[in-house]
């Protein structure tokens, strides 16, 4: 394998795993944000996916161009400096949101399986976490490229079977599941938004990966083609089961639950996998924006960091995730809308 495939990967893979946490393999986001609008879920689903590729394209393709190294050095050319201003500080508060619905996520599932209490389990995996976010970003990198072949393919194969071996002909949702939002664009637009808010922080810190212009553009497009094809087949498996995942905190893993302990099991370690990387991601983009800010020593901000997340963690996973990405969601709008007006302005320049 080249070297510019192999970073092509490593790109890919870190920006698909960036927004395939808990709450993507989970199917809750999924449930949330498309499948309450039935077909129109499905329209919204390859709106996410077109523009998932676009803005990844784009925003690789800049950290190439301008020899970007940091969050800093893309964020206030492309929106100003009052603007950026605010976005740095939500964009921090929306890190540590996410580290903290990834940690309840994962902390549920321990407490479920070791049948200790919730706080315990926070606090463990919130310890586990901080052990992996002390590596810096080539550790955030190697964690990736490690996990996205299994989280696709687990995905991939849970979707297709429970496709093939459903025992329901039932599609419809018409009234059962609550959307985010009153029409189906919008909801795909929120979801584009906040979800692009934490990878546009990961992407920023790329450089060493982009060799070439091309790594860029392909790992853009191919991490948002791929994102687009995972959310098409778990909302598919949502429409199929819809009475059984309605109201549920692990939607696609209560639909596993009818197909016996080993695919349950099964699934559990994926969705495990899932948080896990989203939320040393997370925590690691953080920690690096509180550490550009004061001249603390990294592991200290780490440390602190993770003791700070464990009591928000205890809230649970699906109100976190009702309450906060919703509302990073609206916010998360202007950065996305900054980012495709700037690439508009640029091509008129150049013509």
């Amino acid at each position: 394998m080249s070297e510019e495939i192999k970073n092509i990967y490593k790109v890919s893979s870190i920006y698909v795993t960036t927004i395939i946490g808990a709450g993507f393999a989970s199917g809750q986001e999924i449930a949330r944000f498309f499948s309450g609008y039935y077909k129109g879920g499905f329209y919204g689903i390859v709106i996410a996916g077109i523009l998932f590729a676009v803005v990844g394209w784009l925003v690789l393709d800049k950290v190439y161009t301008g020899r970007i190294k940091s969050y800093e050095e893309f964020l206030y050319p492309t929106v100003g400096w009052f603007f950026g201003k605010i976005m740095d500080t939500v964009v921090t508060l929306f890190m540590f949101s996410v580290l903290s619905i990834m940690v309840a996520g994962l902390g549920s599932i321990l407490s479920d399986k070791l049948n200790i209490q919730l706080p315990v389990g926070v606090a463990i995996m919130a310890f586990v976490c901080m052990l992996l976010m002390l590596t810096d970003i080539r550790g955030v990198v190697a964690l990736s490229s490690l996990i996205t072949p299994i989280l696709i393919l687990g995905i991939v194969f849970t979707g297709f079977y429970v496709i093939i071996f459903k025992d329901t002909s039932v599609f419809n949702m018409a009234g059962t599941l609550k959307g985010i939002t009153d029409n189906w664009f919008l909801s795909s637009l929120i979801y584009v938004s906040y979800n692009s808010i934490m990878s546009v922080v990961v992407m920023s810190n790329m450089l060493p990966y982009l060799k070439t212009r091309k790594t860029g553009v392909l790992g853009g497009i191919i991490g948002g083609i791929s994102l687009c094809a995972i959310a098409l087949l778990l909302n598919t498996v949502i429409n199929i089961f819809y009475w059984e995942v309605s109201g549920k905190e692990f939607p696609i893993l209560s639909v596993m639950e009818k197909y016996g302990n080993y695919f349950t099991s099964f699934y559990t370690f994926i969705l495990w996998l899932a948080m896990f990387s989203s939320a040393v991601t997370s925590g690691y983009c953080l920690v690096d924006r509180i550490g550009s800010k004061i001249k603390v020593n990294k592991k200290i901000i780490t440390v602190m960091t993770c003791l700070f997340i464990i009591p928000m963690s205890c809230f649970g996973f699906a109100n976190l995730i009702a309450s906060l990405y919703t509302l990073f969601g609206y916010i998360g709008l202007f950065m996305v809308f900054a980012i495709l007006i700037q690439e508009l302005r640029n091509d008129k320049k150049i013509n």
